[in-house]
């Protein structure tokens, strides 16, 4: 009997918890690249933005981010939405 009270305190110790100790992913969106050095499309998982560079080296396919750990690292295609995200324009050749 002893142990089925134990367990019980244990569970609802544990479902009271704060939701603040979860960890929650964010994301951060920058606007701020607003042209590109080729017309082409990345592959998946390929370099889209190198660091410190004001212009990305392709665009990431429709269904990817061009995402990084931070803002001075290099950026990736990715499909995961967290971490620094490039938001890449859409294709406007005519007036670069």
């Amino acid at each position: 009997m002893n142990k089925i009270w134990v367990a019980f305190a244990v569970f609802g110790a544990i479902s009271v918890l704060p939701a603040s100790g979860r960890i929650v992913k964010r994301s951060y969106s920058d606007q701020s690249v607003r042209g590109y050095l080729t017309e082409r499309t990345c592959w998946w998982n390929e370099v889209c933005k190198e660091e410190f560079q004001q212009l990305f080296r392709c665009r990431c396919p429709q269904w990817s981010y061009c995402r990084s750990p931070g803002r001075y690292y290099n950026a990736y295609c990715s499909m995961t939405n967290t971490g620094y995200i490039w938001t890449q324009p859409t294709w406007d050749w005519e007036t670069a």
